[in-house]
């Protein structure tokens, strides 16, 4: 199930060669490719065209270049890691070059849409892109299953879902991340933050703490910089931040959708006051004017560069940071999501996480992709790696303790040990029925994020009334797809959806599933 980097498990269902004689056996890392060149290009052929020229697969009908593994990546940070197993890889016994590719985040599905369509897929890729169930996605030729060594196997043990990991009892991936995450952190500049009398230490943690601290922050810059820069202009990212900031407020579902009830509650106050909350920041003028256009990495970018003292978004802001700027890590800080009121508990939700490297039925070399995957990345060590390269907190978070991550980042998995829960998830109740499910829903539009962006763009002023629709209009679609999947023999419910033994600030355990 691809979905967006930072995702977990998709909306409705939650949680989405060998080298030839004489040959030397060599790694052979691939140039990064920047934003801004795929900005240069047009269309999907460009895409294509930037991916291939920058290392990734040639030669129509092939999946991957003859003697050797190809990688498409979306994350830059702690590259250097997976070059270097790479190259450990390559110089075992029987091990082949790895080709490795960066695509931007924002162009990876359309990049990886165009390499299925041209029949150039990767051998190894990443989670961005496709949105749909593993048997889906087996059906329609975009993953195959993974032969894992004994070793891997019993590393994962209790970590697979049949319908996110496996299927038939094979495994297709597995998470690297753990679920205790969210993407709604304050992060600033603690050297600003001081500047304003404010204690570092002391991170705003409610609204009105925060509104505070940006006026005050702004104030002391003398107009060089403003109180908050954020992604207005990428409204998948304001969907999951105004997500995690309703349950923090205190709304009990993911995605809209409780957790008792199974019923979408975009219009519950929780989601209201969240959204309201930052609109009186743009109200007061404390937000970079530039945020309405910014994607996530822009915004991160001019917030890094002081165009304002904090910046909201996920945990992996640190490891992006410092892998460009390293300079930052001196003035580095981090603050929990945000409440609404002083005193109230953070608990936030997410399913289980996602597999995030997926194998191409066209990989010619199945067994040693296979072996690379299974021998290097599911190891203690490269937990550690993923901790240095503080992206999203690795899927054993003990390794976040034994790594070399900044103390900002450090401090943040310990506040997602204690504020983030496992929730229920329908595709582990039945990944069956939700699989057929899944391939009859169409997308409901405007969803969350735009009618977050509407608000502030001024395209949606009633945005309460826009998440009521929201809220109908995504009950109305489920319908429709659970009859039309009953109607082609699937077995599954609206009843699927209702956990009535779901408790606040508790992981949903399988046991809980009955």
């Amino acid at each position: 199930m691809f979905t967006n980097e930072t995702s977990a498990i998709p909306p409705g269902s939650w949680g989405c060669v060998m080298p030839g004689a004489g040959s030397p056996r060599k790694v052979e890392v691939m140039h990064t490719l920047s934003r801004r060149r795929f900005m240069q290009t047009t269309g999907l052929m460009g895409l294509m065209a930037a991916a291939a020229a920058c290392g990734g697969t040639s030669g129509a009908g092939s999946g991957g270049s003859a003697g050797r593994l190809t990688w498409w990546d979306a994350q830059e940070s702690g590259k250097e890691a997976k070059e270097a197993l790479f190259r450990k890889f390559a110089e075992s016994p029987g091990g082949v070059p790895v080709e490795y590719t960066h695509v931007s985040a924002a162009k990876f599905p359309q990049a990886l849409q165009l390499a299925k369509q041209s029949k150039q897929l990767p051998d190894i890729h990443v989670n961005v892109g496709i949105g749909a169930q593993v048997e889906q996605l087996i059906k329609d030729g975009w993953v195959a299953p993974v032969e894992l060594g004994e070793a891997a196997l019993k590393r994962l043990d209790g970590q697979l879902y049949e319908g996110i990991h496996t299927f038939e009892g094979k495994v297709y991936s597995w998470p690297i991340y753990h679920y205790r995450s969210y993407m709604a952190v304050t992060w600033f500049d603690t050297e600003l933050v001081a500047k304003a009398g404010l204690d570092p230490n002391a991170p705003p943690t409610t609204y009105d703490e925060f509104r505070a601290a940006c006026a005050a922050t702004q104030k002391a810059s003398g107009g060089d910089s403003h109180g908050l820069a954020w992604c207005i202009g990428m409204p998948i990212r304001l969907g999951f931040a105004i997500d995690k900031m309703a349950q923090a407020g205190g709304f009990e579902g993911a995605d809209g959708c409780l957790f008792k009830t199974g019923e979408y509650a975009y219009h519950d106050d929780a989601f209201v006051n969240a959204i309201e909350f930052m609109l009186s920041l743009q109200k007061d003028g404390l937000i970079a004017p530039g945020s309405r256009s910014w994607s996530d990495d822009v915004a991160r970018g001019r917030w890094a560069a002081g165009a304002a003292t904090y910046f909201i978004s996920g945990p992996f802001t640190a490891g992006s940071t410092l892998e460009t700027i390293p300079q930052w890590k001196d003035k580095l800080g981090v603050g929990p999501v945000l409440v609404p009121e002083p005193g109230k508990k953070v608990a936030t939700y997410s399913g289980p996480r996602e597999g995030t490297y997926w194998l191409s039925p066209t990989c010619k070399h199945p067994k040693e992709a296979g072996r690379l995957l299974g021998d290097y990345f599911v190891t203690d060590s490269y937990a550690v790696d993923l901790a240095d390269a503080m992206l999203q907190p690795p899927s054993d978070m003990e390794a976040v303790a034994k790594s070399n991550a900044h103390p900002a980042y450090k401090k943040l998995v310990g506040w997602f040990a204690e504020q983030a829960y496992l929730c229920p998830a329908p595709v582990v109740r039945n990944p069956k029925g939700m699989t057929a499910y899944q391939a009859e829903t169409k997308e409901v539009t405007p969803g969350l994020g735009d009618i977050v962006q509407g608000a502030f763009t001024g395209d949606i002023p009633d945005y309460r009334k826009a998440l009521k629709e929201l809220s109908d209009k995504m009950s109305a679609e489920r319908d429709r797809a659970i009859a039309a999947a009953k109607a082609k023999g699937a077995e599954l419910s609206v009843d699927d959806w209702v956990f009535s033994n779901w408790k606040p600030e508790k992981d949903y355990t399988r046991e809980m599933y009955g």
